[in-house]
């Protein structure tokens, strides 16, 4: 096989250029959160909680993308920190609701600053066009793969 052609290919992966973002913006995330004492995990379900509070733990899993374990885990680390509290569900006696505590609303400024600066430092090196043309096609993307999700359940 030849050498340059499996580089070229590799190069020219869309999935392989997503992975390299994908891994870098988790390390500059998880870097950033470290100073909260907050993973990327903890911080894909409070982001998820600010935007709608009073989800059972599968709906947060689904939404963000994470199997029920690890949701589970997640959610107890984040009860421990006293950011979330789990509720009984009125409609079924095995779930619950989560909801952010007060100190768990407090840290919203706090997120809202760290994806803002990862995403301006990942951003820095496109002019306002391209980023708008960025976001439009990554955002047509996305929710071409989570109705594809949806369909699967």
């Amino acid at each position: 096989m030849n050498k340059q052609l499996t580089q070229k290919t590799r190069e020219n992966s869309v999935g392989w250029m997503l992975k390299v973002l994908t891994t870098s913006l988790d390390s500059e995330m998880n870097c950033e959160l470290k100073r909260l004492d907050l993973s990327i995990s903890h911080f894909a379900v409070l982001m998820t909680l600010l935007e709608n509070e009073g989800l059972t733990q599968t709906e947060i899993g689904k939404k963000v993308i994470m199997p029920g374990y690890a949701t589970t885990r997640t959610i107890d680390a984040l009860e421990q920190k006293k950011l979330v509290n789990r509720c009984k569900d009125e409609k079924s006696r095995r779930s619950f609701k989560i909801f952010l505590t007060h100190l768990g609303h407090e840290l919203a400024p706090d997120l809202f600053n760290i994806v803002g600066k990862v995403n301006e430092d990942l951003l820095s090196v496109l002019n306002s066009t391209e980023k708008k043309n960025l976001s439009k096609i990554l955002y047509k993307l996305v929710q071409a793969k989570l109705r594809k999700l949806d369909n699967q359940d």
